[in-house]
């Protein structure tokens, strides 16, 4: 064929491309038997807007700005002000009818702590934005400051991602089943635990097990941590349904501090070891035909505020009653909790493709709020809402489609159940944001357009803490107007 030939061919197959793609529609042509051809099409996208999307010029001097007292001469343009008036509300707590009773009980309770030298439980739930000891890492430490404690709180007994605040290994023979992500088939039961996990050293379906197995499991200090959640004073292990006797050895920095042999059991169990100083290396080293089920362990000091980091990758938030109601009770009367803080809606966000999505979501997860309290009746509970999340759309990243939505249903499942709800998209900046945190001079987000870095979460964890803090001041001016009420009436 000649050049010729060849150029007016591929001319003629361009032409007749360009003549598809512009008479096809978006959605392309349906062949049937779930086939489909789509040609890219040549026709104004009336979907995508032609403005460009708005982003945040300085993001550390708009985050700073929260810090702003309002009544500041500084600012001067009303319009400025009205939008910071906004972002400074949004940017708090927020409670139905604004019933903070929960609060102003927790706040006693934590000074009751301080004062009396007594113990209280902070459970932080969430999904990948908090594992690894992100962002609790931070409240732990704010709360162990002010009102004392230390130890880095429940640690499961096998890790799926290192945890910043201790160091973990384990022999190769241990197994671990979660309740969330891609459970395990072959576990027909839901005793998962507190941590909505469980780990053992021989296969639980193994049967006609004859020879004893060994396994340990170590942690140490972490070099990447706040000084106060390096320490603890008393070590707790979880564990339960053992159908054979099992041997329990404990060694500090390589010294034995005692054998425990332990019989079958089917219930909910704990057992612990104190410790005048915080060793470098603590091993447990465990003996056993058939493992039992080992659900967590725990690193605390006797009083003060513990805080637990649970990160649930790729949950949703809505599993706590598939969990064994017996088993978590039992935790739960042991372990008081005084704080739960729910931070999910991530993992949703991908996925919801319509309202009537998000609203069914919505009702599952206020539903598992009203049972958590149903079995802490005496718990304060805050959810904090996801974050800004972006995906590719028309070659261009933007916020998910439904995540307000997503937002709104959480926001609605909290209030109407008497939780707290803390609103980290709008904190962020709200639509877009997460575009700015990603691209700014120093990000504060990955390149995912989902995560936070380093840096980014401990700005959230902040962010956080000035909105708890503010609830304490609140407590404090309603008490002290309560004491000069008092005083006035006599």
């Amino acid at each position: 064929m000649k050049p010729i030939h060849t150029l007016l061919f591929l001319v003629a197959v361009g032409l007749l491309s360009a003549g598809l793609a512009f008479v096809t529609p978006s959605n392309g042509f349906d062949l049937g038997n779930g086939l489909n051809i789509k040609f890219a099409s040549l026709k104004p996208d009336s979907s995508k807007s032609s403005k460009p999307i708005a982003k945040i010029e300085d993001l550390e001097a708009f985050l700073d700005e929260l810090e702003v007292e309002i009544d500041s001469t500084a600012i001067k343009d009303s319009i400025k002000l009205a939008d910071l008036e906004r972002r400074k509300r949004l940017s708090r707590i927020q409670w139905a009818n604004s019933d903070r009773s929960s609060m102003r009980k927790l706040f006693d309770e934590l000074e009751n702590v301080k004062a009396k030298k007594t113990k209280a439980r902070i459970m932080h739930y969430g999904d990948s934005q908090i594992e690894g000891d992100r962002i609790t890492s931070v409240i732990r430490n704010e709360l162990q400051k002010y009102y004392g404690g230390y130890g880095p709180g429940l640690i499961p007994a096998v890790e799926a991602v290192p945890n910043a605040s201790i160091i973990q290994s384990n022999s190769e023979n241990w197994n671990r089943f979660t309740l969330y992500g891609r459970p395990d088939t072959n576990i027909k039961h839901n005793r998962y635990g507190p941590l909505c996990s469980f780990g053992t050293f021989t296969y639980p379906t193994d049967t006609n097990l004859v020879s004893v197995t060994d396994a340990w499991v170590q942690f140490g200090q972490s070099g990447m941590t706040y000084y106060n959640t390096k320490m603890y004073s008393k070590a707790y292990l979880f564990y339960g349904h053992a159908t054979d006797s099992f041997t329990a050895t404990a060694f500090a920095d390589g010294v034995e501090l005692a054998t425990q042999k332990l019989g079958p059991t089917t219930s909910f169990n704990s057992i612990n070891w104190n410790f005048e100083t915080t060793p470098k290396e603590l091993k447990f080293s465990f003996s056993a035909k058939k493992s039992p089920e080992f659900y967590a362990f725990s690193f605390e000091s006797n009083s003060g505020v513990i805080v637990d980091n649970i990160g649930l990758r790729g949950s949703s938030g809505t599993l706590f009653k598939k969990l064994d109601s017996e088993q978590l009770r039992g935790f739960m009367s042991s372990q008081p909790i005084d704080l739960f803080i729910l931070q999910f809606g991530g993992n949703t966000v991908p996925y919801i493709e319509s309202a009537e999505k998000a609203f069914g979501y919505g009702k599952w997860f206020k539903s598992q709020i009203l049972y958590l309290m149903k079995l802490n009746p005496n718990a304060a509970f805050i959810v904090i809402g996801p974050s800004d999340m972006a995906t590719k759309i028309n070659g261009e990243f933007t916020t998910y489609p439904y995540l307000e939505t997503v937002r709104d249903v959480l926001k609605k499942a909290a209030l109407e159940s008497g939780a707290g709800y803390w609103d980290l998209y709008e904190v962020m900046g709200g639509k877009n944001s997460m575009i700015s945190w990603v691209e700014a001079e120093n990000p504060l987000a990955g390149k995912d357009y989902v995560h936070f870095n380093n840096k980014g979460t401990r700005k959230v964890s902040e962010l956080f803490m000035k909105a708890f803090w503010y609830e304490k001041d609140l407590w404090e001016s309603n008490k002290m107007h309560t004491k000069q009420d008092t005083l006035n009436a006599k």
